[in-house]
This record gives structure tokens, C-alpha cells and sequence, in this order.
């Protein structure tokens, strides 16, 4: 009986089936939703790629970006999935108005990635399109999705999300107080300043201190919950001009480091990474790309600035870059600042101290 059915379908498959003929058909054909969210309501649009190569849209609807709306957005995609070999899910990464529906849709089990906004814009330009509105920028999406094999956006642990949540609001809150000093610095600079409005600065800037510690009150708490995390945050404190602060914003906002393989993919991610600018005779200015997480920047700047002064190999690099530039010191800050993220890196995968006399290679430096 065995070898019957073997032989069955070996015939099948030479004379080519209609059976044999639809598997194939949904093997090559791929189905795609693009979607553009903001804060209340999110434009989709579905795309599929026949198995003759031509692509088509299914369908472009905008619903309402919150569970109901979730649940009838889900519905009408797989109400169009019917002979469609396989089904993702595309979206801009849009502050956090993208997170509810990315979560939604991996409870699922639905496939879904999360692109940069720079990346979208990028393509737009490739296709020459002009016109912006959120149909439009939908279509773009999903055109993205269908060409381009993009990576699956995983959710960070909870643990995780709820530091970088502590660290996102730890960052705002001083940088809104440093803006409220500048302000009552000018106020008490100027003639006739009115004494209401200087106290009333002065208590703004009470109130951001008072939560800027009852913040840090909660980040020390629950790294506290988790003693291999407090351990690991401590081994890359050894290193001078990390703090406690700075090693939990690098490791909250890169999700423990979980989806990098490699150097060049952290500093990618941190924009970081150099961008050269030559064509034929002409050769522009050399310079980071900023295409990446500007909060791990931000995090960096400070540590940057002291490690430059105490950690040796660092101040090293720092003069190197600042003897080659003598003119643009800040590039010397920025090599400093890949250099401490590619510490911070090195240190949480390999779960070690740091070493102040480890030799680094020109490549592991990023110089």
C-alpha cells in the first residue's frame, strides 16, 4: 500500500496535478500588508505578488488603532488570504502608536516587521513618488514588503520594556530640567524680572528633580528583582565613565543585545556607523549616519566626555581622532562614544569585567 501511494504521486507530479499545480502556486505567492498608524487610526494596504510575478492590491481600509479595530483589521486581511502562499505584516516604526498592533498581531503568531522611518522615505524616493498621505504611504509600504526581505520584529522582554520605559522618561525628565536651569538663568540674567514668574520656574524645577529621583528610585528597584541582570550591569560598570544609569539605557534600549550578531550591527543600529560621501574627483565630508536609535546617543554623549578624561584606552583614541581632526573635536566624542558601545557590547555577551589593557583591534574599535 506503501509503494502504491508512492507511485500515485510520483505520477501525479510528472503529469502535473492540479494538486501538485496549486501547491506550487502558493509556494510563489506572497501577500503582503502595508501599514501606515498614528495615533488614532491606521491605513492598511494588501498587496500580493502572483505566481506569474505581476503584483496586485487586494484591498486598502483604515481602522481604528485600538483592539477593536485590531480585531476587524484581522479579519478583513484573512477574509483575502484565500490561495495565498504566505501572509506578513509591515509597519513604520512610529514613536510607540506602532507597539499595540505589532504586540496584537504576534499574539497571533502572524509574521510582522517593523522598518525605520528613514528606510520607507529611502524607498519612496526609489519609486519617484511625490504625493504623501497615508493611502499612499500604505502602498509604499507593502511595495517594500513585497520586494525586500525584511527582518521579523520580535517584542522585547518585559523586563526589558520596563526599564526602557524608566530610562525614556529618566532621559526626558533631564532634559527638560537642564532646559528649566537655562531658563531661570536667563530670567535672573535679565532687567525687571518679575518675581512671580521666577518663583514659579523654581518650583518647575523642584518638580522634575523630585521625579527624576523617584525614578531612579524605581530603575534601581527592578534591577534589584533580577540578580543576574544587576550582575551583568555591574560588570559593565567597571568600565570608566559607565555608570549605573548609562549601562541600563544601553542594554534596555538594544533589548539585552538579543537580535545583534556582531559589532557593526550595534553601531549600525546606534547610528554610529560612517557614511562616505565621494563620486569620481569629488569627496565630501565624512560623518555618522544618525539613522538609528538617537536615545542611545543621547546616553553615550556625557560617558563620551568623561571616559575621554580617565579611561585610558579611550583618552587614547580621543587624541588620535582629535590630532587627525584638530579642527572638529566632536569627532573625537563620537569615536569615543562607538567605542564605549562596543565595550558595553563586548562585556554583556562575553558576561566579563573590563580590561584596561586588552588590545583592540583596529576593526573592534570602529576606527
Amino acid at each position: 500500500m506503501p509503494v502504491f501511494r508512492i507511485l500515485n504521486e510520483e505520477r501525479f507530479m510528472e503529469k502535473g496535478s492540479f494538486f501538485d499545480k496549486n501547491r506550487l502556486i502558493m509556494n510563489k505567492t506572497k501577500m503582503v500588508v502595508g501599514i501606515d498608524i498614528s495615533k488614532d487610526e491606521f491605513h492598511a494596504c494588501i498587496k500580493v505578488l502572483t505566481e506569474s510575478g505581476i503584483v496586485k492590491i487586494k484591498g486598502t481600509r483604515t481602522f481604528a488603532n485600538d483592539y477593536q479595530g485590531f480585531e476587524l483589521f484581522l479579519r478583513w486581511v484573512l477574509d483575502r488570504q484565500k490561495g495565498v502562499g504566505s501572509l506578513s505584516f509591515v509597519m513604520e516604526a512610529t514613536g510607540v502608536y506602532f507597539e499595540d498592533l505589532a504586540y496584537f498581531l504576534h499574539s497571533k503568531d502572524k509574521l510582522v516587521s517593523v522598518v525605520l522611518a528613514n528606510k520607507v522615505k529611502n524607498y519612496a524616493k526609489s519609486l519617484n513618488v511625490k504625493t504623501k498621505t497615508d493611502k499612499v504611504d500604505s502602498k509604499i509600504i507593502a511595495g517594500l514588503g513585497i520586494e525586500r526581505s525584511l527582518e521579523q520584529w520580535k517584542p522585547m522582554s518585559p523586563q526589558y520594556k520596563k526599564l526602557r520605559d524608566y530610562s525614556r522618561e529618566l532621559l526626558s525628565m533631564k532634559k527638560e530640567l537642564t532646559r528649566a536651569k537655562n531658563q531661570l538663568h536667563a530670567l535672573n540674567s535679565s532687567h525687571s524680572k518679575p518675581k512671580g514668574l521666577l518663583e514659579i520656574k523654581e518650583k518647575q524645577i523642584m518638580f522634575y528633580q523630585d521625579s527624576i529621583a523617584q525614578i531612579q528610585s524605581l530603575l534601581h528597584k527592578a534591577v534589584d528583582q533580577d540578580l543576574e541582570l544587576k550582575e551583568k550591569l555591574e560588570k559593565i560598570q567597571t568600565i570608566k565613565g559607565v555608570g549605573f544609569e548609562t549601562s541600563v539605557h544601553i542594554i534596555s534600549e538594544t533589548n539585552g543585545f538579543e537580535l545583534f550578531k556582531n559589532i557593526r550591527q550595534v553601531v549600525s543600529y546606534a547610528g554610529l556607523d560612517v557614511e562616505h560621501r565621494e563620486s569620481g574627483t569629488f569627496k565630501g565630508r565624512t560623518k555618522i549616519s544618525k539613522k538609528g536609535n538617537s536615545r542611545i546617543r543621547q546616553a553615550l554623549y556625557m560617558p563620551a566626555m568623561s571616559a575621554a578624561r580617565t579611561n585610558k584606552p579611550i583618552k587614547a583614541l580621543y587624541e588620535r581622532v582629535c590630532e587627525k581632526n584638530p579642527n572638529i573635536k566632536r569627532k573625537g566624542v563620537v569615536a569615543s562614544m562607538r567605542k564605549l558601545l562596543i565595550l558595553i557590547f563586548v562585556l554583556w555577551k562575553k558576561n566579563t569585567t573590563f580590561e584596561m589593557n586588552y588590545q583592540w583591534a583596529p576593526i573592534e574599535i570602529g576606527e
